[in-house]
């Protein structure tokens, strides 16, 4: 059987939610093909106050949530110093938020196929949609399937490995309270974070492909020196997209019936590894440009949007992880102010 879809949505987390709830609005439903969603994924699962700003939807989630003040910055030199800059944001399950963004969708009349998308192939009219059950027909395919996106192996081509990172942590319990930390690597380039959640404690370390096999050893390390009498409930590990090149952000994310957004775009801080903030702001530019029928100007409205952020990111990706310079800009930081000694 062969059901015809007006516009797919191919991956049901935050960009693919957001973008069906956006169309919604507009009086597009489209049809979400996720089987997975929602799920727990390998997420500090941090909300930022930018990503709030943006989004106001998002605080209705903070009650799911750990609200933090203090933030802690470890340096490679092991100088530790509190910042207030990220006072007002909060963290949570991504289980549970990107459950509450598809709920939205839904209920705003968004359709969801519990459904694994194996294959997508171009058609004459549009998009043949291959799951593990049915064939579905769309005039207008999104990508919002992740690091590993079907569409885009079928449009751009894959995520190449020098622009992949990889994640490794724990979701643990404590008998201690640890603030909301990030910790600079000097071995390699990238850095550990602690994020603390609702009874539980998410704790992890990212850093390029190449230096996967090193993760689990610098982080038991690190649990062992700064997070001590903690209990591991469950372990992940998962690849994101991090340019290498600020030339990545030169391939284009859309075509005449197709447009790829969040991690399947590679739309993710390439210093940071965040990703919520340009899920939400790609899903909803994709959803403009489909209401406007002009899916190519999509490319256009995210390089004008937040494009310019991740080239820039790209760019100071080096010197952020540099140790000497790392450490630097913290004691830079402390003369100015912006950062108070915390106490060790």
């Amino acid at each position: 059987m062969k059901h015809f879809e007006d516009v797919a949505i191919v991956g049901g987390g935050p960009s693919g939610a957001f973008c069906a709830l956006e169309l919604a609005k507009q009086g597009i439903y489209a049809t979400i093909f996720d089987h997975s969603y929602p799920r727990e994924k390998p997420c500090g699962g941090g909300i930022s106050p930018p990503i709030i700003e943006q989004f106001p939807i998002v605080e209705t989630f903070r009650p799911l949530g750990f609200t933090f003040s203090d933030f802690r910055i470890i340096s490679c030199a092991e100088i530790q110093v509190v910042t207030k800059r990220l006072a007002g944001g909060f963290c949570i399950s991504r289980q549970l938020f990107d459950e509450g963004i598809l709920n939205i969708a839904l209920e705003n009349g968004a359709k969801l196929v519990k459904e694994k998308v194996i294959d997508v192939t171009r058609e004459r009219s549009g998009w043949r949609i291959k799951t593990n059950r049915e064939l579905y027909s769309a005039r207008i395919l999104v990508g919002a399937d992740g690091v590993n996106s079907i569409v885009r192996r079928n449009t751009v081509g894959a995520i190449s490995k020098e622009n992949l990172a990889l994640t490794f942590g724990y979701k643990v319990t404590s008998i201690k309270q640890v603030p909301a930390t990030i910790k600079y690597l000097g071995v390699i380039p990238g850095y550990i974070w602690v994020f603390p959640g609702k009874n539980y404690f998410n704790v992890g370390i990212g850093s390029e492909l190449k230096y996967g096999s090193r993760l689990k050893r610098l982080l038991d390390d690190f649990i062992i020196s700064y997070c001590p009498d903690t209990k591991v409930i469950s372990m992940y590990a998962a690849i994101l997209p991090s340019a290498k090149s600020s030339d990545f952000f030169s391939l284009p994310c859309a075509g005449d019936n197709w447009i790829l957004i969040g991690d399947a775009a590679g739309h993710v801080d390439p210093v940071s590894g965040g990703g919520i903030l340009y899920a939400l702001w790609g899903g909803k530019l994709g959803a403009f440009a489909i209401k406007n029928k002009d899916l190519k100007s999509y490319d256009n409205a995210w390089r004008s949007a937040y494009g310019k952020k991740l080239v820039e990111s790209c760019n100071r990706k080096e010197d952020f992880y540099d140790p000497g310079k790392s450490t630097a800009s913290i004691l830079l930081g402390l003369v100015n102010k912006v950062y108070t000694l915390s106490p060790t």
